[in-house]
């Protein structure tokens, strides 16, 4: 009987010492994954810093083995692009990243295929304030954009003209159109302003801003207004992170 209560021990033993490696070389495999899509991302998107990466799914290890990961968020807060734009939060969901397990943990992956990848991007207020501003034809206009309602944006601000200051207070939607986000004002804004002074104000508001190039071959796909800001979504298939 002690005997096989020894046996027994030692399997307990055994097993525990096995689950142990196990879990350490999953955190392993977890923490080499991390390492080596936040440098790519890095490298590929020209960022000053490593993006903050979270890969998902446990155990960690039956994902490493097969050589695909199902998911893996990237995520980058102020991030600047061209044309005086500031990216307040870029989330970015990676599906389907192949990598040996072999590979990975030696640090010597060449270009590393992912299957699908969307990116959202949120543009606070301040900056689109700023961008409309510097794109302005037009001096005699100053606006501020906020959260309106039904997915629109808010705009309000004053326009000088011959006839004096005049208050503004309207609403636009906003779409993504061949790479441009377009600003469109919504059939009862500026309702409330001088007749005259209507078609030049809504042809300085109605107008189109070319998106900047995104990394990756992202396109695109459509626009939301929140809160915080403008979020535009992009996708991608067929990544390769080099």
């Amino acid at each position: 009987m002690k005997g096989l209560v020894v046996i027994i021990r030692r399997l307990v033993g055994v097993v525990l010492v096995v689950l142990v490696l196990l879990v350490v070389v999953d955190r392993v495999t977890w923490w080499a994954a991390r390492r080596v899509v936040a440098e790519r991302v890095q490298s590929e998107a020209g960022l000053a810093e490593r993006p903050d990466v979270e890969v998902h799914g446990f155990p960690l290890l039956t994902q490493a083995l097969g050589g695909k990961y199902d998911q893996v968020n990237a995520k980058v807060d102020d991030l600047s692009v061209q044309d005086g734009v500031t990216v307040d939060e870029l989330d970015v969901e990676m599906r389907g990243i192949h990598a040996s397990l072999g590979d990975l943990v030696k640090h010597r992956l060449g270009d590393v295929p992912v299957d699908s990848a969307v990116a959202d991007a949120t543009v606070g207020y301040a900056s689109i304030d700023r961008v409309v501003a510097d794109n302005m034809p037009d001096d005699n206009l100053k606006v501020e954009f906020t959260e309106g309602n039904s997915g629109n944006l808010s705009i309000t601000g004053t326009y000088e003209s011959p006839l004096g200051s005049t208050q503004l207070q309207g609403e636009a939607s906003v779409t993504i159109k061949d790479g441009d986000l377009l600003l469109q004002l919504t059939q009862d804004s500026l309702a409330d302003i001088d007749p005259l002074l209507r078609p030049q104000v809504k042809s300085l508001l109605n107008r189109s801003y070319h998106l900047p190039e995104l990394p990756f071959g992202f396109t695109a796909q459509d626009v939301t207004v929140g809160k915080e800001g403008v979020t535009v979504r992009a996708t991608t298939t067929e990544v390769q992170l080099g």
